[in-house]
């Protein structure tokens, strides 16, 4: 877990709460942040590892953890990075 947990240190605007890392997206317009959880949607099926979200009107919360072993994997690190690189996109 330690070094689980320095990776998310690395990740920009991650951070570790209660055995999830979490982020907070904000966007100009809410549609874009509608689009941004199409499209996390479309990945997290892909890679069968579903996020919490919550959409508070332009802010964003993502947060991975791997339900099956109650803790951080790398699954949720890999999430994180594409959630950045998804982010990219919208700005």
């Amino acid at each position: 877990m330690t070094d689980i947990k320095a990776q998310v240190e690395k990740l920009d605007g991650w951070s570790v709460e209660n055995e999830m890392v979490i982020r907070k997206f904000k966007f100009d317009k809410y549609l874009d942040g509608i689009s941004f959880v199409e499209n996390i949607g479309i990945y997290a099926e892909g890679v069968q590892h579903h996020p919490f979200i919550s959409i508070d009107y332009t802010t964003v919360t993502v947060s991975w953890t791997t339900h099956s072993k109650n803790s951080l994997t790398e699954k949720d690190i890999a999430a994180a990075k594409a959630c950045n690189n998804l982010y990219r996109l919208f700005n």
